[in-house]
């Protein structure tokens, strides 16, 4: 019997990269979700995830903030146990995490402050509530979830599109473990971990526990989907309309 794990992007992959709805894909997962494994690996945070899943009954494992950390369900305490880094998991509102960073929501705008004297940018958390909505079309209490990040602090770029070149460049001065990424609408930075190497990370976790071969599937749109896209055996690119 072969095992199957879909590892999905959710903006843009499953959700419309405009209204934010499911459609007709709803229907489809509850269809497909007793025979494979469906691992949301996404940009959002915990708080947003656990709502989808509670909305799809899904009660898998999953990756947020770009790759900075994996979540999961209770019942895989067993499992966890066989594995030897114990250094990296924290438990999180009745999930266990294991984590992929050293970065915070904090500590990130604090080191690289010093570049808003050279470009013009602000840190997610810097938005206000309304600016969100503008920016994403979320409603305001999805904006609220998404404001609950733990590793990460998205930049929302307000400078001009060829500056960001040097913006990156000014990024490895700082850090040089530090990478920069384009999102679908903002710039993610994190400090040497991104989809892929969380998507490899949960593999190397749960593959001494599984009883069975396993295939991997992967679904993404955008440039921070490719490292996930270039770990599985399959991978579907989703075209933007």
């Amino acid at each position: 019997v072969m095992s199957y794990f879909v590892f999905s992007d959710i903006d843009g992959t499953l959700l419309d990269h405009n209204n934010y709805s499911l459609g007709n894909l709803e229907g489809y997962i509850n269809e497909i979700k007793n025979k494979v494994s469906i691992i949301f690996n996404t940009s959002k945070t915990f708080s947003e995830v656990i709502k989808i899943n509670e909305k799809l009954k899904l009660d898998s494992p999953f990756i947020v903030e770009n790759g900075a950390c994996i979540f999961f369900p209770t019942n895989y305490e067993n499992i966890l146990n066989n594995y030897k880094l114990k250094e990296n998991f924290f438990t999180h509102k009745n999930y266990f995490a294991f984590k992929m960073t050293y970065l915070t929501a904090e500590n990130l705008p604090l080191m690289i402050s010093r570049l808003k004297s050279i470009f013009n940018f602000s840190f997610y958390s810097e938005l206000t509530n309304k600016e969100v909505m503008k920016f994403t079309n979320l409603k305001i209490d999805s904006v609220r979830r998404s404001k609950e990040r733990l590793f990460t602090n998205p930049i929302l770029w307000k400078d001009l599109k060829e500056k960001i070149i040097d913006f990156k460049s000014e990024i490895k001065k700082i850090d040089t473990n530090l990478n920069v990424l384009e999102g679908g609408r903002f710039i993610h930075i994190s400090d040497n971990y991104n989809k892929g190497k969380a998507l490899k990370k949960f593999l190397e976790i749960l593959t001494p526990s599984l009883k069975t071969d396993f295939k991997t599937i992967s679904l993404g749109d955008s440039e921070n989907d490719l490292s996930m896209l270039e770990s599985t055996d399959y991978s579907c690119i989703v075209k933007r309309e």
